[in-house]
């Protein structure tokens, strides 16, 4: 019988007859008279699946473990046998699945393997039951069905879990694939899509994803003939959930381009990839786990990760900081974005949503706007301070070996007394002494680990940046400044001093804007 509660389950009402065939034959003692093992595998007449409908409140479909399939349109006042002509007594009926998109469609995985019948069993109707389909074309014999779903988004895209593995279907069930891949051989007791992911639910081997399925949900005919194919990314959750950008090549190619924009067009980042991914496979077959930092040039499915994430602060090698990564980039706000695709002369675009972490409470947008911007102007001073780095060292190398090639005592003393000035900022700028990640322990912390680190705290959570924020912010500003502005008199009238006593020498003078060039 089926029970109803309208109070949390405090009481219950019968809203129904008896909707199992209640053979006597298969409601004796439990265990027979010799074990009397009180297990109940033998009994039957239970209601095994229950399915209210996502259409109509007063709509549920019931199915039994004997084999019978029940509907009632009026919340249990009257109900109607709909089972499937095809569907033999002692079925157990494992798994209902209304259609999320059509009302009147109903999917049902049954099984008969206690009754030595392990073939697969999976019904269609379309019109409330007047009329089935058997859907099993595809299915290997020996694979019985325990579990059927309908994609929420893709209308008539299938998922179907058996006693050996999972199929799909993108056509209702007329034709089914095997998505086994890596799976162990192993009971699919049930699945659920959540989102773009598929989960199973196994009996002995633990839970299965199948991870991001946008590509099932976009493929057509076209795809594989296709040079490139963008498929649209589900959303990406900021600071959670990385936007997965997958796209298939119909041959493998040189090299992949994958851009991402903000929603004026401005430039947000820029990767490019040489390597082909070789688990990459031109059919379904391909779909796995892994996921790749940076684009891939393999034929048929390929994924790229962008972390949500604007470029990074300049850097430059061998730098160590402590408590920070200036390579990383400012988390990019909530809003709508563009993610380009190039390979083999083909470009397909496309959008991407980046929500906000929805757990938060009391947390607007506006106020992660705030925290980009406040991490953006960070990243952009860290930059300045690694850049005069950079130019210092470029600097260095160029006069000395001006000096080292001239006999003039006063240009070397001079040229002497300015490169010790420019590592006087150098050092005041970066930690010099850093060898290895744990150096930082042992010399002090110096201004773009500072600026790098503040940074980092900034973007601790997802919050407006604190009062302390940008005071702090302030004060590094103000230090950076008054390095930047003793570095340029340094590089500018004292160098170009230096230059023209060169120049005087018959020597190379020294190109203080040369490193611009080589960064490029």
């Amino acid at each position: 019988f089926l029970y109803t509660t309208t109070n949390d389950g405090q009481s219950w009402e019968r809203i129904s007859p008896d909707l199992t065939y209640a053979d006597p034959e298969t409601l004796g003692e439990t265990g027979g008279l010799i074990t009397m093992d009180m297990n109940g595998p033998e009994i039957y007449a239970t209601i095994f699946a229950v399915v209210p409908s996502r259409h109509d409140l007063d709509t549920i479909w019931a199915g039994s473990d004997d084999g019978r399939i029940h509907l009632t349109r009026d919340h249990g006042a009257t109900w109607e046998e709909i089972t499937p002509p095809d569907l033999p007594k002692f079925s157990r009926v494992s798994i209902l699945e209304e259609s999320p998109h059509r009302p009147g469609v109903l999917f049902a995985a049954a099984n008969r393997y206690q009754v030595d019948d392990r073939e697969p069993y999976v019904f269609r109707t379309l019109d409330y039951g007047a009329s089935w389909t058997k859907i099993v074309e595809g299915i290997a014999p020996g694979h019985f069905a325990r579990a059927v779903r309908e994609d929420p988004v893709r209308e008539g895209l299938l998922f179907l879990g058996t006693e050996h593995g999972v199929y799909a279907s993108f056509d209702d069930g007329d034709r089914w694939m095997s998505l086994q891949k890596n799976l162990p051989d192993t009971p699919i007791r049930d699945l659920v899509v959540k989102d773009s992911d598929v989960v199973l639910g196994t009996h002995g081997r633990g839970f299965w994803i199948l991870d991001d399925i946008e590509p099932l949900r976009q493929w057509d005919a076209a795809v594989p003939n296709a040079t490139l194919k963008v498929f649209e990314p589900g959303r990406a959750v900021r600071g959670v959930q990385d936007a997965v950008i997958q796209y298939h090549l119909a041959e493998q190619v040189e090299k992949v381009v994958v851009e991402i924009s903000d929603a004026a067009g401005n430039l947000v980042d820029r990767f490019e990839g040489t390597e082909p991914d070789f688990e990459a496979e031109p059919d379904f077959s391909w779909f796995r786990m892994r996921r790749s930092s940076v684009p891939t040039t393999g034929k048929g499915l390929n994924r790229f990760v962008w972390n949500g994430r604007y470029q990074g602060a300049v850097g430059f090698d061998g730098m160590i900081l402590w408590s920070a990564r200036a390579e990383s980039g400012p988390k990019a706000p909530p809003g709508e974005y563009r993610v380009r695709v190039e390979a083999a002369g083909v470009s397909e675009e496309t959008s991407l949503a980046l929500i906000a972490d929805p757990r938060f409470k009391g947390i607007t947008t506006a106020d992660l706007v705030e925290q980009f911007e406040l991490a953006s102007r960070i990243r952009d001073r860290t930059s300045e301070a690694n850049e005069a780095v950079i130019r210092i060292r470029d600097v260095r190398l160029q006069l000395e070996d001006r000096l080292e090639g001239t006999g003039d005592q006063g240009i070397i003393a001079d040229g002497g007394r300015l490169l010790q000035e420019m590592t006087e900022v150098e050092e005041a700028l970066y930690q010099t002494k850093n060898r290895s990640n744990q150096d930082p322990l042992n010399f002090p912390i110096r201004l773009n680990n500072r600026l790098a680190s503040l940074r980092r705290s900034v973007e601790t959570g997802d919050a407006k940046p604190t009062d302390g924020a940008y005071a702090v912010f302030e004060e590094l500003s103000g230090e950076l400044e008054a390095h930047l502005a003793r570095l340029s008199g340094l590089l500018g009238d004292r160098l170009d001093e230096l230059n023209g006593r060169l120049t005087a020498a018959g020597a190379e003078t020294v190109d203080a804007g040369r490193w611009r060039e080589k960064q490029r």
